[in-house]
């Protein structure tokens, strides 16, 4: 989103996409004739410039608003919690926004950059499968970790101590179940509270535009970090048999995935407007400088963009 925000305010701008298409964690997966949010879950606005990109994707339909029911985990049950936040979701996925604010961006999609080195008076940067680009000025929007490796002829070890990233592990469990109960009423999304293994859960047939039987689970950091090396699905097994224990969700595991830079850590601790300059034309932006949040990329992307262009 930092790096579709960017090439929006740049007209010649280029963006190396390593995936087949962008959103990065605004991200879906096709199961079977349907598919699930596996990434961000919703987004929501406070920004008046950003509410105007999501108005205008809500008009061009890529993005609708999502009033779920709403709960949190308190004290191992499950309680209703509702609030007046609003919350928006990709229609009839999470990463349609993506697709839609990149219809007219230069894009090359399933090409990894390897390596960003200083040329001349501006930059090359290396790719793996052996192609080279030639740029004045760089801009860098993976996950800090990544930034890392793609930035190791240059200081970028304050950041990487400064704004780590933390993991989840996301399931997808299919069920005859469209909501679950608490004392409160029926629930269909829900944060994990203060519960040691549940971050937020919720069922993606919900959503506007979905017909599927989906509930998508993320796991909180502490519970995955122990487990990040271990064998995905088994994990997912594991988060699985907690949540069904948990919230007597009776269905079938139908695919698990490991998200090793899902969220800032510290979401308090923020560069200015979520751009950092490297070197004299290379930059970095995204989410984890930003306090996170899918509005935190996209305003930090056009930041970066005002800044490339000064």
């Amino acid at each position: 989103m930092a790096g579709i925000a960017a090439a929006r305010q740049l007209p010649e701008a280029r963006i190396l996409e390593k995936s087949r298409g962008p959103g990065g964690r605004m991200a879906s997966k096709r199961l079977d004739a349907n598919r699930a949010d596996i990434g961000a879950q919703f987004l929501t606005v406070r920004d008046s410039s950003f509410d105007a990109v999501i108005q205008s994707a809500a008009e061009a339909g890529a993005v609708a608003q999502w009033t779920p029911r709403m709960g949190a985990m308190r004290d191992g049950q499950l309680i209703g919690s509702p609030d007046q936040q609003s919350r928006y979701v990709g229609t009839p996925y999470m990463n349609a926004l993506s697709q839609y604010l990149a219809s007219d961006i230069d894009i090359l999609p399933q090409v990894r950059a390897s390596h960003v080195e200083r040329h001349g008076p501006g930059y090359r940067v290396h790719c793996e499968d052996g192609q080279v680009f030639d740029a004045e000025r760089v801009l860098v929007t993976t996950p800090v970790d990544q930034m890392q490796a793609l930035l190791s002829d240059f200081s970028v070890d304050m950041i990487r101590t400064r704004f780590a990233m933390a993991p989840t592990l996301t399931i997808v469990v299919e069920s005859e179940k469209r909501h679950l109960m608490s004392a409160d009423g029926p629930i269909e999304a829900a944060f994990g509270g203060d519960d040691p293994v549940l971050d937020f859960i919720s069922f993606d047939g919900s959503k506007p535009g979905r017909n599927n039987a989906y509930w998508v689970i993320h796991s909180t950091p502490e519970w995955i970090s122990p487990r990040l090396e271990d064998d995905v699905s088994q994990s997912g097994q594991a988060l699985y048999a907690y949540a069904a224990s948990q919230l007597g969700l009776e269905g079938q595991l139908i695919h698990s995935h490991r998200w090793r830079y899902a969220r800032p850590v510290d979401p308090k601790t923020t560069a200015q407007k979520g751009v950092y300059q490297i070197d004299q034309g290379v930059w970095v932006a995204g989410d984890y400088l930003a306090g996170g949040r899918v509005e935190g990329a996209y305003l930090a992307g056009v930041e970066a963009a005002r800044r490339l262009c000064a």
